[in-house]
């Protein structure tokens, strides 16, 4: 059987979505060679799996359903740039602010290894990616000020984490979600803060090598 590749994600609120793509729409009339992320695929890539065998889907979904027991809480999307920051960029990002998103993540990578899954050793940056430079045409090389300011500042709840599988077509990846765990089902803890966190949650830093992967 075919492997399936996997990533596990926070979708913002329909509402946040729409707005977030009618705010980029100054960017994406400057730079027309981006293919932009419509706003149905739009999502904050908590952990990218890759291909996985289908056998293993119980476990990553018994891993997600292991944060149910955390509070919903707060992000902000705010702030953009470009990985890398130096030379042609390939992918767009709004950046994300949250004490409790990097705590979310130690949660699940806790429960991902009780179910054999390693560790991964990059550092976590959350952002969204919104846009990714065309093969063989280079986009501007990030954003003038002016439209980092125009880009958003929108806020909304996690409430949830889902499972999504990512099929890649021609005209982009198709996004299905094959498991949706609901935090604060069970009785609720909060996501204590990273260290990392502690000091304010900065904005991604530029990705090195191959752009991060996030579905």
């Amino acid at each position: 059987m075919k492997p399936l590749r996997l990533f596990f994600a926070i979708r913002p609120p329909s509402e946040v979505r729409k707005m977030l793509w009618r705010n980029l729409a100054p960017m994406r009339e400057a730079l027309p060679s981006v293919r932009w992320v419509r706003p149905e695929r739009l999502h904050i890539t908590l952990r990218f799996m890759g291909d996985v065998s289908a056998g293993r889907l119980p476990r990553l979904a018994s891993a997600a359903d292991a944060l149910d027991r955390v509070s919903p809480f707060p992000v902000r999307l705010t702030g953009a740039g470009t990985f890398p920051t130096r030379g042609p960029p390939r992918v767009y990002w709004v950046g994300v602010r949250s004490r409790r998103l990097p705590g979310l993540r130690e949660h699940l990578d806790r429960a991902l290894v009780g179910e054999g899954v390693e560790r991964e050793d990059r550092i976590f940056q959350p952002h969204l990616t919104v846009g990714r430079a065309n093969r063989g045409r280079s986009g501007r090389s990030g954003f003038t000020r002016g439209e980092v300011m125009a880009t958003v500042d929108l806020a909304f709840t996690v409430t949830a984490v889902h499972l999504v599988r990512s099929d890649l077509r021609p005209t982009g990846p198709r996004h299905t979600n094959v498991h949706r765990t609901v935090l604060g089902t069970r009785k609720a803890r909060s996501c204590p803060p990273s260290s990392s966190e502690r000091n304010g949650n900065p904005l991604p830093r530029a990705a090195t090598g191959d752009a991060r992967a996030d579905g």
